[in-house]
């Protein structure tokens, strides 16, 4: 005679079919929830937020999607293992919620978030226990409401950013019939010290050099600082970093106009494409003024990471960059294709903005082993941004260098496809095409690395060519250093412009013979790198602001914490002989720093943290 132990009847939320609801609420719930969190930080604590603006539904459908796979993998092990699973849906439902949305908070510890996390879920099922038909209820008839929601925050957001464009396009006048098109490319994160053209001993950029030949080239070109968003907003407002408000933490606001917002108004049809989603996306300000513009793709990687749970998940930030990138392949394929739909009433001004050259080096097959080998790839696990420069091997730095001069060669070949593509569609000869960078990158030559730590040149020395036919001078090289600071004035000038000013002087003096401006704020180039208490305490830049001058054939800099440094500029390149506590260049250290004190208010020494 046999016997059998019956089971107990389940409760209505551990059924199959309540866990899927379950998991679809809470999801949906935890996902609405952190956009209302994204909605605090931004609008009330003024922070970034690095995401796209299709967070709004991307953050909720992601959680859902997370959550459902937690569901389903919760009643997988139930029938593999159907004594020995105990845990409730609400349980692990409420636990997941409250762990990501805990996520948020950067300072409290993952361990302790999980330990919290635990704590509300077992509370949660403690108070839903003998409620479980009437949550089950409130779950069916409010999850449809949440999506509805969801799906009508995601359409506003587009709508809104639809509306917002068109407010950007100004009208077909005359003069902007006649004008030229204006192509501006930035190529993120490039030093001219490696471009072939530059001089540079390996072919790093034979397409430039074939395609740009009939214009003019910059010899010593210095950006404002040392990295992407002070960098561009100059470019974009011929203003200097201290003039604006763009920062680590501060988007560039409206108080000046931007090179779009000019050439908008005049009639152009605007629009920029960005691969630095970080620092050049809509957030950052950089998108004022135009009518059509691109950053964040909506891709599965996108959607995942905007939730706090995804980011999690994927661990490092290294990995996130990795899945994240926009290739300059991607960037082309953009723009020829708004090209190709654009207003032909007008012309065009473009902003391009591609990040192959950025940390982590990731250059594509076949360019991945056009300067190193296949084993070069292990050295870079030595040279993420969380290993201090100090542990560097040799063999990581080389490695480095190799796989930056690869991603470069792939950049020039994708300029060069661009390039072509105009000229078939008849655009090149009409468009004013600038290339340049908005800052450079650093493999140790102070014992510094990347870029954003220091004000050395091959931090700030970057590219600039310059092509017009009729306009710009075929084969010329300007030998004087020059600032990105012009750029903007320069830009305008060969539109046409004689009516709108940007700060600045146009680079067209180097070839029309005007008379330069003798004032003392145009003759001397000026950088800064900027300070923030809230950047992290390992930072290589806790010594406070610096800034930096060039003047007369020297260059100064100083420190936050009052310390200054003098190099001679046109002989000593890779800036190893501090000439400051030399006394014989003491006249030449108080000029310059009288000249750097003229043009930029200096405060007071920062204490360092000897610490740090």
């Amino acid at each position: 005679m046999s016997t059998s132990i019956e089971q107990p009847a389940p409760r209505a939320t551990e059924r199959p079919a309540a866990v899927v609801w379950l998991a679809l609420w809470f999801g949906l719930g935890t996902g609405i929830a952190e956009v209302i969190l994204m909605a605090i930080r931004k609008f009330a604590l003024h922070r970034f937020l690095f995401l796209s603006t299709d967070a709004v539904w991307m953050a909720p459908v992601a959680d859902m999607i997370l959550f459902a796979i937690a569901g389903l993998g919760l009643l997988l092990l139930r029938v593999i293992l159907p004594r020995r699973i105990p845990l409730p849906p609400v349980l692990l439902f409420g636990a997941l919620t409250t762990f990501t949305l805990l996520l948020t908070y950067g300072p409290l510890s993952r361990i302790a978030a999980a330990i919290i996390a635990l704590g509300i879920g077992v509370e949660a099922t403690q108070l839903t226990r003998r409620r479980s038909e009437g949550l089950l209820r409130l779950v069916r008839r409010t999850t449809p409401v949440m999506a509805a929601m969801v799906l009508l925050g995601g359409l506003g957001v587009r709508a809104l950013i639809s509306a917002t464009g068109r407010r950007s396009a100004g009208a077909v006048t005359a003069e902007s019939r006649g004008a030229p098109n204006v192509l501006l490319i930035v190529l993120d994160t490039v030093r001219a010290w490696s471009l072939g053209i530059y001089g540079y001993p390996r072919p790093t950029t034979p397409e430039l050099a074939r395609w740009m030949s009939d214009g003019t080239r910059f010899q010593t070109v210095l950006s404002t600082a040392p990295w992407t968003l002070p960098s561009h907003a100059t470019l974009f407002t011929g203003r200097f970093p201290h003039e604006l408000s763009a920062g680590w933490f501060s988007p560039l606001d409206d108080a000046q106009p931007t090179l779009a917002e000019v050439l908008s108004a005049r009639g152009y049809a605007s629009a920029g494409f960005v691969a630095n989603t970080t620092y050049c996306s809509y957030e950052s300000g950089l998108a004022r003024g135009f009518s059509h513009f691109e950053d964040y793709p909506v891709s599965i990687p996108q959607l995942m990471f905007s939730s706090s749970l995804g980011k999690y998940l994927a661990g490092s930030r290294f990995t996130r960059r990795k899945l994240l990138r926009v290739s300059a392949d991607e960037i082309n394929h953009r723009v020829l294709g708004w090209l190709d739909h654009r207003p032909t009433d007008r012309p065009f001004f473009v902003f391009l903005n591609y990040l192959d050259t950025h940390n982590p080096y990731q250059p594509p097959a076949p360019y991945d082993t056009l300067f190193s080998d296949a084993g070069a790839e292990r050295y870079l696990e030595a040279i993420r941004e969380d290993t201090p420069a100090r542990l560097w091997t040799p063999e990581a730095r080389r490695a480095a260098v190799d796989k930056y001069d690869e991603s470069l060669a792939y950049l020039d070949a994708t300029l060069g496809r661009l390039f072509a593509e105009l000229k078939r569609r008849g655009l090149w000869d009409n468009t004013v095409v600038i290339v340049t960078s908005d800052h450079g990158e650093e493999f140790g030559e102070h014992n510094v690395f990347f870029h954003g730590n220091s004000l050395y040149r091959p931090a700030l020395e970057v590219p600039l060519l310059v092509r017009f036919p009729g306009r710009v001078p075929s084969g010329r090289l300007v030998t004087t250093p020059v600032s990105l600071k012009d750029l903007a004035a320069t830009v305008v000038d060969l539109s046409g412009d004689t009516a709108v000013r940007l700060p600045g002087r146009s680079l067209a003096r180097f070839w029309t013979g005007t008379v330069p401006d003798s004032a003392a704020s145009s003759d001397t180039l000026l950088m800064e790198l900027g300070y923030s208490p809230r950047l992290p305490k390992a930072t290589p830049i806790a010594r406070g602001p610096m800034k930096s001058v060039v003047l007369n054939g020297y260059r100064l800099i100083r420190y936050g914490d009052g310390q200054l440094e003098l190099y001679d500029f046109a002989r000593d390149t890779m800036e190893r002989n501090d000439l400051a506590r030399d006394s014989t260049y003491r006249p030449v250290l108080d000029q310059n720093l009288k000249a750097l004190e003229a043009l930029v208010p200096l405060p007071p020494p920062m204490i360092r943290n000897q610490s740090q």
